[in-house]
């Protein structure tokens, strides 16, 4: 099974990223479809999620998978 051309770049990302900043808003996260669309939420959209157990915690922290 082949792998499919990217529907977007970094350079997409980061001049929606940019756009965002410099409208004065902070960025809480990105999110792109399968179709290629990004959608910058906004900091204060974002709701931090907690880890489920201290073991998930760590993992976290860690950047394990």
């Amino acid at each position: 099974m082949g792998r499919r051309a990217s529907t977007f770049s970094q350079s997409d990302v980061e001049r929606a990223v940019k756009a965002t900043r410099n409208a004065g808003l902070q960025v809480g996260a990105i999110e792109i479809s399968k179709g290629g669309t990004i959608r910058v939420v906004i900091g204060s959209d974002v709701i931090p999620t907690k880890p489920d157990s201290p073991f998930d915690e760590w993992k976290g922290k860690q950047n394990a998978c």
